[in-house]
C-alpha cells in the first residue's frame, strides 16, 4: 500500500535516538521555545545565532517542523502532505529533515526564511529523509532505491551520492562535519549494522572495535571524533567515541543500564542518554574532559539532543504526558547517584527487547504515529 510503503523511510531515524525518546515519560509545561499546552515540542538543534528547528506533536501524533528565530515562528511547511519533520539547522539557518507529499512519501529538504521549503531528490524510490547538514549547507540522510532499499546519501546542492553499504540491503546517514566527512551505519551481508565513518576520496569503512554485533554512528565533530552505540555480547547497549586511532566504550564509566551517545561537540563534551530499568525516563550524561557524569534534571530535561560548542544541551523534558522542548546547559544539569541494581533477568529482558526495537518494530508499526510512539505500542 503506498501509505505504508512511503511512512517506512520517515521512521528511520536513529533507531537508538528514537529508543531514548520513546522512554521518556512525556513533558512539562511551556519551555523557552513556545508551543500550547495542547502540543508536544521537542527542540531538534540550535545554531550558535540561537535560531533553533523544533517539531510539534499533536495529541493525536501529527508532526510539524518550525524555525525559531529572533522571537518569531517560522512553519516549515510540507510538500503537499500533511506532516514535516526536523533534523538539524547550520549557522546560516538552513534546515533540514523530511516533508511528506501529497501521495504520503516523504522527502528531504532544505528550508531557510529567504528561500522557504525545497525539496532534495531521492536515489531512485519514492521518499527521502535529511538528518544532519554541515556549515556549506551539504545535507546527509538516507534515501530509498529503484530496488526498495534504501542508501545514505550526501547531498552537497548539485549532486547526490550513494553511499552504499557492506554487502546487505541498507544504510543511513546522521553525521556530517565541515570537511564533509560522514558517519551513519550500513549493512553488512551477514545482517548485522555496522558504524561508519566515510571521507571523501577515501570511501566508506567500518569503525573498528565496536564488537562484532550492531553499532551505529550517530555524530562527528569538526576534529573527526565520533560518538554512537554498540551492541554488545550481552546484548546491552554501550555508548562509544572514535577519534580516528581508537575506540573509548562509554558505556563501561556508568556502572549500569544502556547508554546511547547522541551528539558531540568541537570541544570534545558528549552527551548521549542513560536507560536504567525500574526508571521511568532516561537519565542525561556528559562527558567531558576526560570525566564522565550522569546526570537528571527532575523531569524537566530528559533526552539530550544536541551539545553547542557554548555547552548548551537541546533536548526535551517529560512530565505531565507532554514533551516540552527544553535548552540547559550542561554544568546546571544535577549529579545523581544510582538506582538500586538491576537483576540479570529484566537486564537481559531490557537488551532484548531493545534489540527488538532497534531491528524488527518496523515491520509491526501502525500507520500515522510517529515512530516513537509506535515503539511505545509494540511493548504492550
Amino acid at each position: 500500500m503506498m501509505r505504508g510503503a512511503s511512512l517506512k523511510l520517515a521512521t528511520r531515524l536513529a533507531p537508538v535516538l528514537a529508543l531514548a525518546a520513546m522512554l521518556c515519560a512525556s513533558a512539562a509545561q511551556a519551555g523557552p521555545f513556545g508551543g500550547s499546552m495542547s502540543e508536544s515540542i521537542v527542540a531538534k538543534d540550535m545554531n550558535p545565532a540561537g535560531d533553533t528547528v523544533l517539531e510539534s506533536i499533536t495529541g493525536y501524533g501529527a508532526r510539524q517542523a518550525f524555525l525559531r528565530s529572533g522571537g518569531q515562528r517560522y512553519n516549515i511547511g510540507t510538500f503537499g502532505g500533511e506532516e514535516s519533520t526536523a533534523a538539524a539547522i547550520n549557522g546560516a539557518g538552513v534546515v533540514t529533515g523530511s516533508a511528506q507529499a501529497a501521495d504520503y512519501t516523504w522527502h528531504a529538504y532544505r528550508f531557510d526564511k529567504r528561500s522557504g521549503l525545497r525539496e532534495l531528490d531521492t536515489l531512485g524510490g519514492a521518499s527521502s529523509a535529511g538528518t544532519a547538514i554541515n556549515e556549506q549547507g551539504h545535507i546527509v540522510g538516507h534515501a530509498d532505491t529503484y530496488d526498495g532499499s534504501y542508501h545514505a546519501f550526501i547531498d552537497t546542492g548539485i549532486t547526490m551520492l550513494d553511499l552504499g553499504t557492506f554487502g546487505g540491503k541498507n544504510s543511513y546517514a546522521l553525521g556530517i562535519n565541515a570537511h564533509d566527512v560522514v558517519v551513519g551505519a550500513a549493512d553488512r551481508a551477514n545482517g548485522f549494522r555496522r558504524a561508519f565513518i566515510y571521507k571523501p576520496g577515501i570511501g566508506k569503512i567500518e569503525i573498528p572495535d565496536v564488537g562484532d554485533r550492531h553499532s551505529v554512528a550517530m555524530a562527528i565533530n569538526d576534529n573527526g571524533v565520533v560518538v554512537g552505540t554498540m551492541q554488545m555480547q550481552d546484548r546491552s547497549w554501550h555508548a562509544f567515541s572514535y577519534d580516528g586511532l581508537r575506540t573509548v566504550d562509554l558505556g563501561v564509566m556508568m556502572s549500569r543500564g544502556n547508554s546511547f551517545a547522541t551528539a558531540i561537540n568541537n570541544n570534545g563534551d558528549i552527551v548521549g542518554n542513560v536507560r536504567v530499568w525500574g526508571r521511568e525516563a532516561p537519565l542525561v550524561f556528559v562527558y567531558s574532559k576526560g570525566q564522565m557524569q550522569v546526570r537528571d534534571n527532575f523531569g524537566q530535561f530528559d533526552l539530550a539532543r544536541r551539545i553547542t560548542d557554548d555547552g548548551q544541551i537541546i533536548g526535551a523534558g517529560a512530565m505531565a504526558r507532554q514533551m516540552r522542548a527544553a535548552r540547559v546547559a550542561h554544568n546546571q544539569l544535577e549529579s545523581i547517584g544510582w538506582p538500586a541494581p538491576v537483576d540479570m533477568l529484566t537486564y537481559g529482558l531490557l537488551a532484548l527487547l531493545a534489540t527488538f526495537f532497534l531491528y524488527k518494530v518496523r515491520e509491526h508499526l501502525r500507520e500515522g504515529i510517529d515512530f516513537s510512539k509506535r515503539l511505545m505500542l509494540s511493548i504492550a
